[in-house]
């Protein structure tokens, strides 16, 4: 009998490891899929859509326009050419609302099974105000809006994630809808229409992206707005950037674009913006204002950050509070400690050992953010400054403040030795390593 038990356990095991062996060969051609899908995007192909969705002759793409029209037969053009599933009405690209506008969907249908019945919704709206007759214009009457920031930039990196992801990493977890909205300039209206009469399962639901106004990138600096609507929203979008750019995390979000309806209906959003510019709403914002690299480095960003969530094991649930929080409580919150209030933990106290003093953030469980490093302490020396958030204590993630404090101690009470933060500020992330030597071992060392 032991034999034979054996036999099946020695059986199990191989199986194990060939299952093992197997997802590692899976996870590297994940990754080597999605860094080819990074590598695709090009800045002339996102310049080019821009220039023609902006061309006088889609005068200016007011929503239910022949100009309008035009440009949703330019986009569904370019969808026809990729292994997409229309997802409109009755098999079609087109949903129909309000004011003879059309949003447009496909989706790229997700790989796994586990995952595979789940949407990520990304999405730019493709409208602009028209000759601003209809209003909403910040300019003369009777000119042509071409709207090139906004939202031909929007539109032109959807499409060319839908390209390099197609072409490159077409095998997801999850499911992709991508969502071409009309009639965001007038009231939201195409996102409105989907959300009150969706294509997929609303339920089914679990992330929307928004991209709007992006093609005007200066110093780096790619806003987003909404990542207090999910919880560890900065998890899922921190990482894969690559210098200069830099995310400017806001607490703010307003009624103000296509993730408001998302929001409306409890699912959680994220918006990328690069922010306003005299020429918004007015005859003036054209094509050559287009920052092109800045566009592609936005673009690397959104397809590895896309992917990232389209495979990710967990997703951001939605934190109701998220909506409320305003740029004065963020500010209040994130203004730097003195140094006097950093040091007056209690009567007496000695100066943090480590020289960090931190918060937590109920948005954000699972890690702290520091509000203050002692100038010349062990951490200032490794690099950690005030505001950088730390995620993980030797590459393992805690589960509170009280259990951070406690595995710090550990490692600083147990002597002299090496040992890693994993560290994210404004996007990046990056390993610190803190080289740490008890306080008489450095005195007498220097002797």
């Amino acid at each position: 009998m032991t034999l034979r038990r054996c036999k099946p356990r020695r059986a199990a095991t191989i199986l194990t490891v060939v299952a093992i062996a197997a997802l590692a060969s899976w996870a590297h051609a994940e990754d080597a899929a999605s860094q080819a899908a990074v590598q695709a995007v090009s800045a002339d192909e996102l310049y080019d859509h821009v220039s023609t969705l902006s061309d006088d002759s889609f005068e200016g793409r007011l929503v239910g326009s022949c100009g309008g029209h035009a440009a949703a037969q330019y986009i569904v053009q370019q969808l026809q050419k990729y292994p997409l599933k229309p997802a409109g009405n009755d098999g079609d690209y087109f949903q129909p609302c309000q004011r003879g506008g059309r949003n447009i969907l496909a989706t790229l249908p997700g790989a796994d099974p586990q995952f595979r019945d789940q949407y990520i919704v990304v999405g730019a709206h493709y409208d602009h105000v028209g000759d601003g007759s209809q209003g909403h214009a910040l300019g003369a009457i009777g000119q042509i809006y071409n709207g090139a920031d906004d939202n031909a930039s929007g539109v032109a990196e959807l499409l060319e994630i839908i390209e390099v992801l197609a072409n490159n990493h077409a095998n997801c977890r999850r499911s992709i809808l991508f969502a071409f909205w009309d009639g965001e300039e007038m009231g939201m209206l195409g996102s409105k229409d989907w959300t009150a009469r969706p294509t997929v399962p609303l339920t089914a639901v679990k992330l929307d992206v928004n991209l709007d106004m992006v093609g005007r990138l200066r110093e780096g600096k790619l806003e987003v707005v909404g990542t207090r609507t999910g919880y560890n929203f900065r998890d899922l979008i921190s990482g894969p950037l690559e210098e200069p750019l830099w995310l400017d995390y806001t607490w703010e979000i307003k009624a103000n674009s296509d993730h408001w309806p998302f929001l409306e209906h409890q699912i959680p959003v994220v918006m990328f913006h690069t922010g306003l510019h005299p020429d918004y709403h007015k005859p003036t914002d054209d094509v050559d204002k287009i920052n092109r690299e800045g566009m592609r480095e936005i673009g690397r960003y959104l397809v590895a950050t896309i992917v990232k969530a389209a495979d990710a094991d967990k997703l951001p649930t939605y934190r109701p509070a998220g909506r409320d929080e305003t740029l004065a409580q963020q500010e209040a919150i994130e203004k730097p400690q003195s140094p006097a209030a950093a040091l007056s933990h209690d009567a007496g106290a000695q100066p943090p050992r480590l020289g960090i003093t931190w918060r937590t953030d109920e948005a954000e469980p699972g890690s702290v953010i520091l509000t203050y490093v002692t100038p010349n302490s062990p951490a200032a020396v490794a690099g950690l400054a005030t505001g950088d958030r730390i995620d993980a204590v030797n590459g393992q993630p805690f589960g509170d403040d009280e259990a951070f404090r406690t595995t710090v101690n550990g490692l600083l009470d147990g002597g002299a030795g090496d040992f890693t933060f994993e560290v994210e500020s404004r996007g990046h992330v990056r390993t610190v390593t803190i080289h740490w030597r008890p306080p008489a071992l450095a005195a007498k060392s220097s002797t």
